[in-house]
């Protein structure tokens, strides 16, 4: 990129102007100590704020140079690697100062202290760094991680540890798809711990970081999520309002699950098969709250993650800016940059991270296949917000029906209700049923697949299609599509409801009626994912994965395609 593409931007987070050298000294050596303790960054003198091109006197342009990188060499400490040098631009002389972001941070003017003459950048303004953030430069600067740094106040014994450990493994095993990924997952060990930084043993006692807490949910450091909708694109009219707090486990799954409840639910037709899909895609939008609690920075830990859901738009916030030597455009073509070292090793082992650098390019992905907009990152150096946008009103899914649905709900319409003939109505099941030849009414049309045997639905189902008027077949009528003409039984084949009664097996009603209610789901959404089973049949992601694991037992429904993009079908 050219001096005048950079010009033509404005000033940024890694670019800034400056007009007189010598009126505004003191402005920029805060500068280059800014962009040494982050990213590094250039400074063009000769230009002013409005963008204009003034230029130094070619007189005195070689001598400001010099005294340009002899004032950031005095005044500032330790010593801050620049390059500078001159451009011609449209026939005026421009002083380029490269900043390189330092290795020996805190960077600090020296008449100021190491205290007070700490800055960062934030945004495209320089300011004071807090203690947190000179303490976070303090430790990358030494190759150290904060979450792997001791917390002397957490909790912990080899009672706890264990605990820790055997939730580990149990969310581990949760999070597979497979049976056969699920037999793969090792149980996690106190050495293991030991070796990912989580906890250390000085002297014969156990001594938790950062990490330790940050999974236990353990109060002497505790993390907050706060979730809110808005009406409109502002915060000036709360609609409803949240805050969780506990481990980062559960904060993952607590935020997922706000967003889950709040955004809309389309459908689509496909044959006499109606498909609910999310708004937004679930897997992508869990990803992306994974990612604001791996990669923030806990040095605030008081600072919580946000999650502010609009009408146009969902963001998420995290503290803290992009790791030093990330950026915005590098970070969504899948460069990783890891912050939290520990932490992001157990998120690794209970299958919330999966593939480093891969997470932000797949969501794009999943995104575009929904006719969505790419997410964007915005760094304000304080903290990182990554902004999905929502469907149009009007066209909640791209292509597919804007009909709201609730999360809670499970669609009990048979598909043929949407099928119209020329001689019928769309109605719902359970209405009568009536043609131009005068078929009569269905007198048992309700049944209850629970109580129902085999011989009442065929008489049932006999009762229904059987008339002495009955003679013609009604052209691109659903109900008769169903009827074998030679022994006059109906054959529901796109019926699940009345297949799921023959689960029953007396043991445990509560249970059935679970293992049912998920098996119907499945055939009426094939492809469906775990997530969205569970926000459909209202129960836990426990016993949700039990019904799910006996269908499998009995052969009545797989699980096929990859781990990230396959779903659940009928057999």
């Amino acid at each position: 990129m050219s001096i005048l593409d950079d010009i033509a931007k404005g000033e940024t987070h890694d670019l800034e102007f400056k007009l007189i050298p010598n009126e505004e000294r003191v402005k920029y050596l805060k500068t280059a100590v800014a962009f040494a303790n982050g990213k590094g960054g250039r400074l063009l003198f000769g230009v002013s704020n409005d963008r204009t091109i003034h230029g130094i006197a070619n007189d005195k342009v070689y001598a400001e140079m010099d005294g340009i990188a002899n004032s950031i060499s005095d005044a500032c400490s330790p010593r801050i690697p620049i390059d500078a040098g001159i451009e011609n631009i449209n026939g005026k002389s421009v002083i380029v100062v490269d900043v390189l972001a330092g290795s020996r941070c805190p960077y600090f003017l020296k008449t100021e202290g190491d205290k007070d003459g700490v800055y960062v950048r934030v945004g495209a303004t320089t300011q004071r760094a807090d203690d947190a953030t000179r303490r976070e430069l303090l430790l990358l600067s030494e190759g150290r991680s904060f979450d792997t740094e001791p917390c002397p106040n957490a909790k912990i014994d080899e009672k706890r540890i264990t605990a820790l450990c055997s939730t580990m493994y149990r969310i581990a095993r949760k999070n597979c798809d497979t049976e056969a990924e699920r037999r793969s997952v090792k149980r996690i060990t106190t050495e293991q711990l030991e070796a990912w930084g989580i906890i250390s043993n000085v002297r014969g006692k156990w001594v938790g970081a950062n990490a330790y807490a940050l999974l236990t949910g353990d109060s002497a450091f505790a993390v907050r999520l706060k979730c809110g909708v808005f009406k409109g694109d502002d915060k000036s009219i709360f609609v409803d309002r949240r805050e969780f707090k506990g481990s980062v486990p559960e904060l993952i799954e607590q935020g997922f699950s706000f967003i889950l409840s709040k955004i809309n639910m389309g459908c689509y037709f496909q044959g006499l098969y109606r498909h609910d899909r999310y708004e937004l895609p679930p897997d992508e939008m869990r990803e992306l709250v994974i990612n604001a609690f791996a990669h923030r920075s806990y040095i605030q830990h008081d600072s919580p993650v946000f999650i502010a859901i609009y009408d146009t738009r969902v963001e998420i916030t995290s503290p803290g800016g992009l790791p030093r030597g990330q950026t915005a455009e590098r970070a969504l073509s899948g460069f990783s940059k890891i912050r939290n070292e520990a932490l992001a090793r157990a998120l690794n082992y209970m299958r919330f991270i999966e593939e480093w650098g891969s997470g932000l390019p797949r969501v794009n992905k999943i995104f575009g296949e929904y006719g969505l907009r790419d997410l964007s990152l915005e760094d304000a150096g304080i903290a990182v917000r990554m902004n999905v946008y929502r469907p149009a009103t009007g066209n909640v899914i791209a292509g597919l029906s804007n009909e709201p649905v609730n999360p809670e709900y499970t669609p009990k319409e048979k598909k043929d209700e949407v099928v119209n003939s020329k001689n019928s109505t769309s109605k719902q099941n359970n209405e009568p049923v009536n043609s131009e030849n005068g078929i009569q009414k269905q007198k048992n049309e309700v049944v209850n697949p629970e109580n129902a045997t085999k011989n009442d639905r065929n008489e049932v189902a006999n009762e229904a299609v059987n008339s002495e008027n009955a003679t013609q077949k009604q052209e691109n009528e659903p109900v008769n599509e169903a009827v074998n003409s030679e022994n006059g039984i109906q054959k529901q084949k796109n019926e699940p409801v009345n297949e799921a009664v023959n689960l029953d097996n007396g043991s445990d009603n509560r249970k059935d009626e679970t293992v049912k209610a998920v098996y119907i789901v499945i055939c009426e959404n094939p492809g469906i994912r775990k997530p969205v089973i569970i926000a459909k049949v209202g129960k836990s992601r426990a016993t949700v994965e039990r019904a799910i694991a006996e269908l499998k037992e009995q052969e009545r429904i797989e699980f096929r395609g990859a781990f990230k993009n396959g779903g659940y079908y009928r057999k």
